[in-house]
């Protein structure tokens, strides 16, 4: 059936406010009438090619985390993607997804089901030394953690399928588009066919002006339940290989929310990928907090037999630059 003169007049207006942005449309009703209509963005990343929310730089990106979870991850050969339940702030999701009516069914859904690596540009290691000082303290367990330099694929970033690689747009004005959007979805509520929109993956990629400090890149799964196309399983005759996601009955008890996390996994040598669909990184060096000044040499030597023996690759170990300004006399 052709498209109603409304859902042409739609089409137009969402490849304005939404430059880049592949927008498709499934639609409901009867052989001869069109009664609904969703605008969705397909699972593919390749979307998102032209838009604001294709990350296209240097996908070098530095992860902060604890010693414990850097010797999980090297044991393991997984990154953990935990859902956005596990994120301390409360308007997560909600801060753009809001602007576009999700009820909270919604809103429930994506934070239980959709899952994220935090990371940020590598010149957070090289800015001034007070602002890398903050992310220790904040993400790195104040010196006495680790930062993961992780690298990734650019040229399979088009190929991805649920997974999303961006960085994060701070503050009311990142979302005047979206807020357009929500103008145009009313103006036409009371005409047939009834509109709705899905634009979930990019909602998730907004957040309050008070995190800027944060200069952050998500790498997002996008597991809901509530949307159009359900997300690829890869199996083989053993069972399920991914998407793997677990419950953490520690952090879901302490937080009264149900947490879970994806499990995803980083390159090895001589190990076939699942897919190319799925996003791959690779550590590429591992900075030791300015905590470890007295200590680096044993740390980094119980690093190298973990990383060596299990990965099959030499990564550079690397004591935090502040450790010479934090111990200075």
């Amino acid at each position: 059936m052709d498209l109603t003169q409304k859902e042409i007049l739609i089409q137009n207006e969402f490849e304005t406010l939404l430059p880049g942005i592949k927008v498709r449309s499934a639609r409901a009703g009867s052989k001869t009438k069109v009664s609904n209509s969703l605008y969705c963005i397909l699972p593919e990343n390749s979307n998102l090619r032209n838009s604001q929310y294709y990350y296209e730089e240097n996908a070098n990106l530095i992860h902060f985390t604890n010693l414990e979870a850097l010797k999980s991850i090297l044991k393991s050969k997984v990154l953990r993607l935990y859902n956005l339940n596990n994120l301390n702030d409360p308007r997560e999701f909600s801060f753009a997804g809001d602007l576009l009516t999700y009820n909270r069914n919604n809103r429930d859904d994506a934070k239980e089901n959709m899952y994220l690596l935090s990371m940020c540009k590598t010149d957070v290691l090289t800015r001034h030394p007070q602002f890398e000082f903050n992310m220790w303290r904040l993400y790195g367990d104040y010196g006495n953690g680790v930062a993961i330099e992780l690298s990734f694929n650019n040229s399979q970033l088009g190929e991805l399928k649920d997974y999303y690689l961006s960085e994060v747009f701070y503050g009311a004005s990142s979302r005047v588009k979206l807020k357009e959007v929500s103008k145009l979805l009313h103006k036409y509520r009371n005409e047939t066919p009834s509109i709705e929109v899905d634009l979930g993956q990019i909602v998730a990629f907004h957040k309050s002006n008070l995190y800027k400090l944060e200069s952050e890149v998500r790498l997002l799964f996008d597991n809901r339940s509530n949307k159009l196309h359900s997300s690829t399983i890869y199996s083989n005759h053993e069972g399920n290989l991914s998407p793997i996601i677990m419950n953490d009955s520690i952090k879901s008890e302490s937080s009264r929310r149900l947490v879970k996390y994806l499990e995803l996994p980083i390159f090895q040598n001589e190990i076939e990928p699942i897919s190319t669909c799925i996003p791959v990184p690779k550590i590429q060096r591992i900075i030791l907090g300015h905590a470890y000044k007295d200590k680096f040499k044993r740390r980094s030597k119980e690093i190298e037999s973990l990383k060596n023996s299990d990965l099959g690759y030499e990564i550079p170990v690397e004591l935090s630059r502040l450790a010479k300004y934090y111990y200075e006399r």
